[in-house]
């Protein structure tokens, strides 16, 4: 199972679409916040399911957070701000290890990020429409395997 991976994309719809179209055949898309609409808007486009949670500049009644099991993985999807992310991963990551998560999925620090807080993948694809530090638009491709689970991020090359 292949997932693609964005977040706070901000109504960027064109660089989204470009990245939609790096990620190459994907299963489905995750998208973790800001701006909902955006992940409805390229669900209509590309055939596959779209899950999305709210982030902190969606002014709109949707879930901030989503437990799936994908593939035997329990996934955690959340925009991060509620975890003060931008301060550090330590609160999400102490709440994944609690939780039993195999992957946490987060963005708004628009600062891309994959690395493993004890056996729970961590992954923040960056920002598909606003990077910060940097002008490199970045998304996230997650492979789940049988007993294989890789994420990376990826430039968004336009």
């Amino acid at each position: 199972m292949r997932l693609g991976v964005v977040s706070d994309s901000h109504r960027y719809l064109v660089s989204l679409e470009y990245a939609v179209k790096q990620m190459g055949k994907i299963d489905m898309l995750l998208h973790a916040g800001d701006l909902y609409s955006d992940a409805e808007h390229i669900e209509g486009l590309i055939g596959v399911p779209v899950i999305a949670v709210a982030g902190n500049c969606d002014y709109i009644n949707a879930p901030s957070e989503r437990e799936i099991t994908i593939a035997g993985k329990k996934i955690f999807l959340v925009h991060g701000h509620k975890f003060g992310v931008k301060l550090g991963i330590e609160r999400i990551g102490y709440y994944a290890e609690e939780k039993g998560y195999d992957v946490v999925i987060f963005g708004h620090t628009h600062t891309p990020l994959v690395t493993k807080w004890g056996e729970t993948l961590l992954l923040n694809p960056g920002s598909v429409g606003l990077p910060r530090g940097t002008n490199q638009r970045t998304f996230g491709i997650i492979e789940l395997r049988a007993q294989e689970l890789q994420g990376r991020i990826l430039p968004l090359v336009e």
